[in-house]
């Protein structure tokens, strides 16, 4: 077992790695413990639950709303809950998000953690205190930052993901890389073949150097009013993807991480050999799947979070293993969007 410490001005949060139930036991109330899961979850470990009043969530990216939440407060209450509740999210992304955000506007605020089920929550959505559900199209629109008392990573629940759904959480894992440690982005690439069997102890590392990274840039700028804005690598675009295809969220971020790099390159930020080293890791790691950009990304990218005025603040590449963040003009969005769409269409028709 590995522990990670998070502490910012709005909270203290302590990440248990390669743990199991038992090292939560004595970190949970006696009564008042509310349990936020999932359909899929609540089948495979529901026998694994404390004690306490299981609230369970449609399985997917459908119940992240604000309806959801709103009833599950409504749950709550009923269930005779009252400030003194402690809400367990048990899951994966979606819950962890769900659950966070619950335990944000429940009376104004109420004690929470994670038990964290699925690779991407594990090195990614469990971890940092952002809270969020989406509006209509639009990700993670609505939602808070609060730090959980503790996130639960027992990686031996890893092995019950399907396929697909660990391959999304390798999209975060290789984001963590790409943005700040060219050597862990490098032990990925090569260890591929092992991460792909799911062997416990390459997983384990791999997962504890990519938390640490996170907790890092969290430490440093817990609100993403700067640094933590790195953590966006891939995200403007890939959320578009995400929702008008309708695919994982790491295997679209997988590819706003490309369409990113491009960005780079055409921004004459990035070689174009970083780029091809990111293709063909990501390749190799069964991430790349190339997308056509919709039609309209750009008025779709201009009501994003990280929209200011008539701009967006865009992360970018200097290198693999170093992201740098800048303000792009709408326009010059739109020129990169159109040259890229051709490209890919020229690409495609070859």
């Amino acid at each position: 077992m590995n522990q990670v410490k998070i502490n910012t001005a709005g909270g203290r949060s302590l990440v248990i790695l390669d743990g199991t139930m038992d090292h939560i036991s004595g970190l949970l109330p006696d009564r008042g413990l509310f349990i936020i899961t999932d359909t899929n979850v609540s089948r495979l470990y529901g026998h694994a639950f404390p004690p306490g009043e299981v609230l369970v969530i449609e399985a997917g990216e459908k119940s992240k709303t604000l309806d959801v939440a709103g009833d599950l407060c409504r749950k709550m209450l009923e269930a005779g809950a009252d400030r003194s509740a402690f809400i367990l999210g048990f899951g994966g992304g979606v819950v962890c998000d769900i659950a966070g955000l619950t335990a944000s506007i429940f009376m104004r605020g109420v004690r929470h953690a994670f038990v964290s089920t699925s690779l991407l929550s594990q090195v990614d959505a469990s971890i940092g205190g952002k809270t969020g559900v989406n509006l209509g199209e639009y990700k993670n629109m609505i939602g808070t930052f609060r730090q959980p008392e503790f996130v639960l990573c027992d990686h031996s629940m890893l092995a019950t993901l399907p396929d697909e759904e660990f391959r999304s959480g390798l999209g975060e894992l290789y984001k963590h890389a790409i943005i700040r440690d060219r050597n862990l982005f490098l032990d990925l690439s090569a260890s591929a073949g092992r991460l792909a069997e799911r062997e416990p102890q390459i997983l384990g590392d791999l997962i504890l150097r990519a938390v640490k990274i996170k907790a890092a840039v969290v430490k440093s700028d817990p609100l993403e009013k700067g640094t933590r804005r790195i953590l966006n690598f891939g995200h403007t675009f890939g959320h578009v993807l995400e929702t008008h295809y309708a695919i994982p969220h790491g295997i679209a971020i997988s590819q706003g991480m490309i369409i990113a790099a491009e960005l780079s390159v055409w921004k004459g930020e990035l070689p174009h050999a970083g780029l091809r080293l990111l293709e063909m890791a990501l390749e190799k790691a069964g991430l790349l799947t190339r997308y056509r950009l919709p039609s309209n990304v750009v008025s779709r990218i201009s009501r994003d979070k990280k929209g200011e005025a008539d701009s967006v603040n865009f992360v970018l590449l200097r290198s693999v293993g170093k992201a740098i963040v800048r303000s792009l003009p709408l326009t010059e969005i739109q020129a990169f969007v159109t040259y890229y769409n051709e490209k890919e269409l020229e690409s495609q028709s070859q």
